[in-house]
């Protein structure tokens, strides 16, 4: 899978909203949307640009808790209990040949796969 794929499912599947933001209690609901939204967004990006620049080699070595300890090096202001499970996400996402089809309308992704039996 890309980088950008395996990104977005570790986000979706690891990144708990209420503990990476806290304040988010404070902010009125119609706020709520559009700052999640950019919050999310801006993990992304943020995450590519440090996993390109600095963390391919831990990412082919397959060394989770590295690539978590240069995203913590490199700005991303995660728990690190929540990075390091992002980063297992990203790294299992990463050797796997899949393409995304889409989301469900119960909020699951389906993805078309291939396989290799032995």
């Amino acid at each position: 899978m890309s980088i950008d794929a395996c990104i977005a499912h570790a986000i979706h599947s690891d990144l708990d909203i209420l503990e990476a933001l806290p304040e988010i209690h404070d902010l009125p609901v119609e706020d709520m949307e559009n700052y999640i939204e950019q919050y999310v967004c801006t993990v992304h990006q943020d995450m590519r640009s440090v996993i390109v620049q600095f963390g391919d080699m831990f990412v082919q070595a397959k060394d989770a808790a590295g690539l978590c300890a240069t995203c913590l090096d490199n700005g991303i202001v995660l728990p690190s209990h929540m990075l390091l499970k992002m980063c297992q996400t990203i790294i299992q996402m990463q050797e796997l040949d899949a393409k995304f089809i889409l989301d469900t309308e119960d909020g699951k992704s389906l993805y078309y796969m291939k396989l290799e039996l032995a």
